[in-house]
């Protein structure tokens, strides 16, 4: 059912589907980065386009409502819509009987 979402787009739907909201800083530790790291910055901001660019997409297909901060605008918060909710426990469920079948 998840057929043609990315790796990344996936394990975006399974944390905010776990979470309920999510803010943008919370799915960067997916990539193990976080904003206070003085090093890395190149790190940083590869994982902020990636993530940037995933969320555009699964926005685009209507499975997640942006939140913005009231005063600057910027996306700053991430829930599921109820067709993000239901695929992803789709893909849950298929995870789970991928292991269970081996």
């Amino acid at each position: 059912m998840g057929r043609g979402l990315s790796l990344v787009q996936k394990r975006i739907l399974m944390f905010v589907l776990q979470e309920k909201f999510v803010t943008c800083q919370d799915l960067l530790s997916l990539w193990g980065v976080q904003t206070g790291a003085v090093s890395g910055k190149g790190r940083y901001a590869a994982a902020h386009s990636a993530l940037s660019r995933a969320l555009t997409r699964l926005w685009w297909r209507g499975l997640v409502e942006y939140w913005q901060h009231k005063l600057t605008h910027y996306r700053t918060g991430v829930t599921l819509t109820d067709e993000g909710q239901v695929l992803a426990r789709s893909i849950l469920a298929e995870e789970a009987e991928d292991e269970i079948n081996g």
